[in-house]
């Protein structure tokens, strides 16, 4: 956490506290803030006081040196002794700002030690007995702004404050006066949030103007939540009342359209005040060691900023502390030159003792009869220390950020404050930012003037006949009703001529169509279709604020579907895919052929009849494999079940693969074939203006769209316009629709219209987006009265989400809307080898894992197999793996005669063919020769 520390500066030209033999010739001032840059600042301000005031008395005895003390901040009892060490070293007059909350402590030791305390800046303490306020009352202030307010016809304003509000404001409510004044605290300044609700709130109860009761910084704080809700628009008035606004860059806030009106003591531009400034600037630059070329000599604590340009910055724009800092010495100074010579002081100053300066007094005495003209005007005060008429000049915040002098307050008779006479000097008219929003149009009667445009204007459909307003509905008859309802107006519909267009200018004959007709018949009020609101409209009438926002796009064809691809049932997958999986059928079908001759189980006797076969046969033949695989994946089945682990394992994972390649093909294949793959032929206004297809185009003749193209400087919207101007262009919306669906032609419109017709034609559609931004209004005759109330009735639809509704109801549902609409579509793309990297490992996996169980079920067989027949377990296994790849043998004997030697081994592979094919032989005649033959089972007599 930041320390922030109390700087104490005492400036004194020759302290009291001397040797006894020495006597003292000048005044001990000291200044205090609890900002350390603004203390040097201040001290800066005090020294170019003194420098001047001594020039101007013609003295060339040296004004003194400065003391600093520090002190923490939050720490009364380490302020109060800062405070009081420098009293006791010979300071008298005290030059005070704003101290936070230990003022009061302060200010009460200040008195008791006897200083003459001139206060600078905004307190929200009374002025005491001794003391001086340089700085306006609230009071004052407060009787400002209520005749500001009045000037400007304002009959409602919160104000906003940030401590305790002033009561001459808050009394302008019980007073007979027009103003009603609401009081809000502002949030703390942690809670940005929390301020930006509180002005939605006030936004949503029509709340126009705002008057503004705290510091610069808040002040900024507030614009910018202003301005991020809304509230900074051209029904908006801001009124600052603090005097420190000419020091804040407002130009971020200047150009949103609201009036900000401003209080201040002085012209930061005059002669006398840059002169001081001046002066100041050449202090600032001493104390701080820089010189005016921004050379530095040293570098003081705390001191990492460029000095020299912070001194030119506050010379062009000085806050008013320094200004009031300047004043307040040159006065004390003044007035302790006028009651030379004085006694020397006995004893120092103490607050512990209570012993007071007898000086005090008479230097304040004297300084509440004295007038003197000052940077900040006139230097005069009261009875009570305060003071007394000061001259203030109101400004308005300008675009670009400048504020400009609009009046002068100078109150003539009676105390600062009071309800005496004053005057308000205005160099130019005030903005009266507060129109009467009273009921003006209840009651009243309206003729508005109406085009038929669907689904703006349209004719209801009834069997019934119907007249009057009952004949029409619509978008903007619903709109006109729920306006009426607000603003309790009555309205009668005027119908335009068919074939009369909204209105285009020409130089020679001026207006024509509607806008002709609003213009110069009085009985119509106001006029309302899909007028699109345009700078050379409104120099005609007046537009409401858009209750429609909208742009130009382009209307073209649907996009004809593409012929299906001769083999789009590979479209699922990719071809990486497709070779993968080809490797995996393979791979899978030679392995469980491979483990199905591993595995002893797999080995079956051929004819369960007989109960000692002499050979074996396996089910997983090369062929067998092939088709279990194959039928696997399609889904069929082979009646062929695995009987072995090893088969078995290598069988699920080939069937969990199979499973899952075949659900996630079909549900691929189904969506791609349902899926409508089209190709747009223009995707924006620049390929459309460089298409080489033959694709015309064009807009509504006389229409604002084609006003866009023919006043634009775009080159591409140059060429466009050259190209419809040698073409014929469409009379009417449903000529342009006409010639979009013969196809090779698209048509400019706007966005709005275009988004009716794709709800209700699936063969156009919207191409690119739109080619500028406008908008929908109300028109009505120039400085019409009503303009204002409608506005804040369209916002109050705007926010509560009317508009929205209305639209949605009159786009999207009525009169077949929504026929159009698509269900979204659920983008699919083939499956490539990464949707799949864990389904080939886990076939990998089980491949392998079938495999090891084979030749472990391989090993055990063949170790019971040597117990059994009186041979070794070695050479029982490597006969039996011998045999698993003599793929050539398909019968399996029971017994594998061992070869331990190659000479064996031939002479067993030679014979043993003959003896197991004599017995196969054998075999099959004693099968034979059990079954009698068919014809004798024929020839059986039945019994």
């Amino acid at each position: 956490m930041k320390l922030n520390l109390i700087v104490i500066w005492l400036l004194y030209g020759i302290s009291p506290i001397l040797a006894e033999e020495e006597k003292a010739t000048g005044l001990s001032v000291a200044t205090l803030h609890a900002e350390p840059t603004l203390a040097m600042q201040m001290a800066a301000a005090a020294d170019a006081a003194l420098e001047d005031a001594a020039e101007e008395a013609q003295q060339q005895a040296d004004i003194g040196t400065v003391a600093v003390g520090d002190a923490e901040p939050g720490e009364p009892v380490d302020l109060l002794r800062a405070l009081c060490q420098l009293a006791e070293t010979g300071a008298l007059v005290w030059v005070c700002g704003a101290c936070g909350g230990e003022a009061v402590a302060l200010r009460a030791a200040a008195a008791r030690a006897g200083l003459l305390q001139m206060n600078v800046e905004r307190a929200p303490l009374e002025v005491g007995a001794d003391a001086l306020g340089l700085y306006p009352s609230e009071e004052v202030l407060a009787h400002v702004a209520a005749i500001l307010m009045t000037d400007k016809g304002w009959r409602r304003v919160v104000l906003l404050h940030e401590t305790a509000p002033p009561s001459a404001l808050l009394a302008l409510t019980d007073e007979a006066t027009p103003i009603a004044v609401t009081a809000r605290r502002l949030p703390p300044t942690s809670d940005d949030a929390l301020l930006r609700n509180l002005l939605l709130v006030l936004k949503r109860s029509g709340v126009q103007n705002f008057a503004v009761w705290c510091g610069p910084e808040c002040l900024l704080r507030v614009l910018d939540a202003a301005q991020r809700v809304g509230l900074l628009s051209e029904r908006q008035s801001y009124l600052l009342l603090d005097l420190d606004m000419h020091t804040l860059h407002l130009a971020n806030y200047s150009y949103g359209g609201a009036n900000i009106t401003g209080i201040r003591l002085f012209d930061p531009s005059s002669e006398t005040v840059q002169k001081a400034m001046n002066s100041w600037s050449k202090a600032y630059l001493k104390r701080t060691k820089v010189t005016q070329d921004g050379r530095k000599w040293h570098r003081r604590r705390n001191a990492e900023e460029d000095t020299a340009e912070v001194a030119r910055e506050l010379v062009v724009a000085p806050p008013t502390a320094l200004l009031l800092t300047y004043d307040a010495v040159r006065l004390a100074a003044a007035a302790w030159r006028a009651l030379q010579p004085l006694p020397q002081l006995s004893e120092p100053l103490s607050c512990t003792s209570g012993r007071g300066s007898l000086h005090t007094q008479t230097l304040l005495n004297y300084m509440r009869t004295m007038e003197m003209s000052g940077t900040t005007g006139p230097l005069r005060f009261e009875k009570g220390g305060q003071r007394a008429q000061p001259a203030l000049e109101v400004v308005e915040l300008e675009r670009g950020g400048h504020a400009t002098a609009v009046a002068r307050w100078v109150p003539v008779t009676g105390a600062a404050g009071a309800a005496g006479e004053h005057a308000l000097l205005w160099t130019r008219p005030p903005v009266l930012t507060q129109i009467d929003s009273g009921d003006s149009m209840t009651n009243r009667t309206y003729n508005i003037l109406i085009a038929l445009k669907d689904p703006y204007i349209m004719h209801r459909e009834s069997a019934a006949r119907l007249s009057g307003n009952e004949r029409f509905e619509g978008f903007c008859v619903e709109l006109i009703e729920r306006l009426a309802s607000v603003l309790h107006f009555n309205y009668t519909f005027v119908l335009l001529e068919k074939g009369v267009g909204y209105g285009s200018y020409n130089n020679k004959t001026g207006w024509d169509g509607m806008m002709r007709k609003l213009l110069d018949d009085e009985n119509i009020h106001f006029a309302i279709t899909d007028l699109t609101i345009t700078a050379e409209r409104e120099r005609a009438v007046d537009f409401t604020t858009p209750f429609m926002n909208l742009g130009i796009s382009i209307l073209f064809t649907q996009p004809t579907e593409p012929a299906p691809a001769f083999f789009a049932f590979l479209l699922p997958f990719s071809p990486g895919v497709w070779g993968f999986l080809g490797l995996a059928y393979l791979g899978t079908t030679l392995l469980l052929y491979v483990v199905g001759r591993l595995c002893p189980e797999e080995w079956q006797n051929p004819y369960p009849c007989i109960e000692e076969p002499i050979a074996l046969e396996n089910q997983f033949t090369l062929q067998n494999a092939f088709w279990f695989t194959l039928g696997s994946v399609l889904l069929q089945g082979s009646e062929i079940a695995p009987v072995a682990y090893g088969t078995r394992s290598v069988a699920s994972m080939w069937w969990l693969f199979a499973l899952v390649i075949t659900s996630s093909y079909t549900a691929n294949l189904a969506t791609l074939l349902a899926k409508k793959t089209t190709t747009d032929r223009i995707h924006d206004v620049k390929e459309l203006a460089n298409n080489d297809e033959g694709i015309s185009y064009g807009a509504l003749f006389g229409g604002s769209t084609y006003d866009f193209f023919q006043k634009s400087q775009d080159p591409t919207y140059i060429k466009m316009y050259e190209h419809m101007r040698q073409e014929k262009m469409p009379a009417n919306n449903d000529a342009g629709i006409e010639r979009v669906l013969e196809g090779n032609y698209a048509f400019l419109t706007e966005s709005t219209t275009i988004e009716y017709l794709t709800q209700r034609n699936c063969e156009v559609k919207k191409i690119g987006g739109q080619l500028d931004s406008k908008g929908y209004g109300i028109a009505m005759k120039k400085n019409s009265t009503c303009r204002q109330e409608l506005n804040l009735a369209l916002l109050n639809l705007q926010e509560n989400g009317d508009l929205r509704e209305m639209k949605n109801k009159w786009w999207n549902e009525r009169h077949g809307g929504g026929s159009c609409t698509k269900s979204a579509e659920v983008e699919s793309e083939e499956l490539s080898l990464r949707n799949f990297k864990g389904l080939f490992f886990v076939l990998l996996v089980g491949s392998i894992l079938g495999v090891v169980l084979s030749f472990v079920d391989l090993t055990l067989h063949a170790r019971r197999t040597a117990l059994l027949h009186g041979v070794t377990w070695g050479s029982q296994l490597w006969a039996e793996i011998r045999f698993v790849f003599q793929f050539e043998r398909g019968e399996k004997p029971l017994q594998l005669a061992p070869s331990p030697t190659p000479e064996r081994s031939i002479r067993a592979k030679s014979s043993s063919t003959s003896p197991l094919q004599t017995r196969r032989r054998s075999t099959r005649h004693t099968l034979r020769t059990m079954t009698p033959p068919h014809d004798d089972i024929r020839s059986t007599p039945s019994h």
